[in-house]
């Protein structure tokens, strides 16, 4: 009698498992914390309410913010970590790649942050580069507990790489530019004073790290 041997499944996702329980349960602390600011923040998408509100720069440093930008980096590492799965340089069940993603990305925005802020004080425009980063982390830690649900999907189900990886790249574009669109509309008078420097910030900061990181990836792969 011939015995049939299976390769066994070490296939575990445990990790992710616990670690959008923390991400979730971080939301319904801060939700409890702040219950003002948060049902403030969950609309940003339909008024300008919570900027207004909390338009100071010290914002950025609150509690609320750090609890949302945590929010923010779980949702797109693990976003980054799904979406590399799917090129097949790693395997969605490693723990040690998802680290390493989520720390280039920590490094990333904060070395950004800090240059920025050097910057910003070699031009004497603090305020507006603490206001104008204060919005920017508000849109993208909107995303980023828009992403949270979505990734939780996705982490227990496979799709097709070109067809997924169109598509979400035509939603990251998308909603940059819906981003922008809006800087612009709610602080044209801020930027109309430092126009040149805007479009210098923009084209430097915005822009040309993600051109960087995209021609790496396409290197890389092929």
């Amino acid at each position: 009698m011939e015995i049939d041997f299976l390769d066994r499944n070490n296939f575990s996702l445990d990790w992710a498992t616990v670690l959008l329980t923390i991400t979730f349960a971080t939301i319904v602390i801060t939700r409890l914390t702040f219950p003002n600011r948060f049902d403030d923040f969950i609309k940003l998408a339909f008024n300008n309410k919570y900027l207004s509100t909390y338009r100071d720069s010290n914002n950025i440093k609150s509690g609320f913010t750090i609890s949302m930008f945590f929010v923010q980096m779980v949702s797109l590492s693990l976003f980054v970590h799904y979406v590399i799965s799917l090129t097949g340089f790693s395997n969605l069940n490693y723990f040690p790649t998802y680290l390493r993603i989520l720390s280039i990305l920590l490094f990333f925005v904060l070395v950004k942050y800090f240059v920025e802020k050097i910057i910003a004080v070699c031009f004497n425009m603090e305020e507006f580069a603490e206001q104008y980063n204060l919005v920017k982390v508000s849109y993208r830690s909107y995303l980023g507990l828009l992403l949270l649900p979505v990734v939780a999907i996705l982490f227990y189900n496979r799709f097709s790489f070109d067809y997924f990886i169109w598509v979400v790249s035509g939603v990251f574009v998308l909603f940059n530019t819906i981003l922008f669109i809006l800087l612009l509309k709610n602080y044209q008078k801020v930027f109309s004073q430092f126009l040149f420097y805007f479009i210098l910030y923009l084209c430097t900061f915005e822009i040309a790290p993600y051109v960087i990181l995209y021609n790496w990836f396409v290197i890389s792969k092929t």
